[in-house]
């Protein structure tokens, strides 16, 4: 599939490709959370972002919680 043709098919669905690579992100970054003891370091990476603070800022615009929040709320 071309990338117009992509764009096309997400813009009748009312939605963007970022909007779903973020969705997967945060579905990823929760059950890591919930599921692992990893450092949340260790997370970022292999979530694939640069740096832990990148990670936390992200999952905040996400879930309107840092990763610590969350993972002691999960818990």
């Amino acid at each position: 599939m071309t990338r117009q043709t992509m764009l096309r098919r997400l813009s009748k669905e009312n939605t963007h490709f970022q909007d779903i690579k973020n969705q997967a992100w945060k579905e990823a970054a929760c059950h890591l959370l919930e599921e692992s003891n990893k450092p949340i370091s260790s997370i970022a990476l292999q979530l694939g972002f640069s740096e832990a603070a990148a990670f936390s800022r992200a999952f905040k615009r996400w879930t309107k919680q840092t990763p610590k929040q969350y993972r002691n709320s999960a818990a």
